[in-house]
């Protein structure tokens, strides 16, 4: 993430928890629970940066990866 001098928090409203860009920092959650079940305080939305800019990536960690279900070919032809 980045520094932003206004604005572009991450707010979690279910959770009642907001998180602000950080130059550096990290926003990492789980958005299923224990049973495998989504969990309704993963839901979440960006505000909009008011002043300055802000950068971010995303890396998206599955629970079931798709490894198994599309084999790898070694030759497309």
């Amino acid at each position: 993430m980045s520094n932003v001098e206004a604005g572009g928090r991450t707010v979690f409203g279910n959770a009642g928890v907001s998180v602000a860009p950080v130059k550096g920092g990290a926003a990492f959650w789980y958005n299923i629970d224990d049973q495998g079940q989504l969990d309704s305080s993963s839901l979440h939305a960006g505000c909009p940066v008011l002043l300055g800019h802000k950068w971010a990536a995303n890396k998206w960690i599955r629970e079931n990866a798709n490894s198994q279900k599309r084999l790898c070919v070694k030759n497309r032809a």
